[in-house]
């Protein structure tokens, strides 16, 4: 069995003294699209932050491809993943191709000066179902779908390893998410990075991972495949959670049997 990318041991974390994570551990294996689905509050933004070095955990410790993320050089470390949010906070007074270059930039990268940078530039708003004629139009003159992809675009521009995604697709139309779902869908395909994606959505939690991890008060009440989850649920809270996606997957099921 692959050595985890990601590992979390035993940590806990607070705010203000409120537990956000209790004794949570869990292991993410190379190449998963692992999908993080709770209630708000619940750590599954904290678990993200973790992983990127923005926050330290008060107890037990977070892996990164074996290293300790708190002793690990944050920028070093944030080479190697990308984030995605729902906010996309691409800098305004900068077209496409600078936002997604920033990080290249400030990271001294090789292959992101002179003719090539526009070749990966090209390459990059291809991969995430973009005109590359976009690369000079500033965020303003962009749809929602088109910010969220250009923001994409910008978490992949390094290279990295992993990608957080942090309820990317919160803020566009149905129709929108729906495309992004699949451009997701390919990306890990293609590429086999390994994902880790919040979300509030038990469709697109069960529609996306390769696992679905349900959160409850800071503790893991379930991680398995999603068909798994939706045959053998393993508390209360999680059964819950998937029952409408059940009496939904049982509907269309039946409309679809001969007369």
């Amino acid at each position: 069995m692959a050595e985890p990318i990601i590992r979390f041991e035993a940590v806990s974390k607070s705010y203000g003294g409120q537990p956000v994570l209790k004794n949570f551990s869990l292991d993410v294996l190379p190449g998963e699209l692992l999908t993080i689905i709770g209630r708000s509050g619940c750590g599954k933004t904290t678990a993200l932050k973790l992983v990127n070095g923005l926050i330290t955990p008060d107890a037990g410790r977070v892996l990164v491809q074996g290293e300790d993320v708190a002793k690990t050089d944050p920028v070093a470390l944030r080479r190697r993943i990308g984030y995605a949010i729902q906010s996309v906070g691409l800098f305004p007074h900068m077209t496409v191709e600078k936002n997604i270059a920033y990080v290249p930039a400030i990271s001294h990268l090789e292959g992101w000066k002179g003719p090539a940078r526009r070749e990966r530039m090209s390459a990059l708003l291809r991969q995430v179902g973009l005109d590359p004629a976009l690369a000079d139009r500033y965020p303003r003159a962009l749809s929602g779908g088109q910010r969220q992809r250009v923001g994409i675009a910008r978490a992949l521009a390094a290279g990295p390893e992993i990608l957080l995604m942090d309820e990317p697709f919160g803020a566009v139309d149905e129709i929108t998410r729906g495309q992004l779902q699949e451009e997701i869908l390919r990306i890990h395909r293609e590429s086999g990075i390994t994902i880790l994606f919040v979300t509030h959505d038990i469709a697109e939690a069960l529609k996306l991972g390769t696992r679905t991890l349900v959160m409850d008060v800071g503790t893991v009440q379930q991680c398995d495949r999603p068909e798994e989850l939706l045959r053998h649920p393993a508390t209360d809270f999680v059964r819950e959670l998937v029952e409408p996606q059940r009496r939904r997957d049982s509907i269309l099921q039946r409309r679809r049997l001969p007369l």
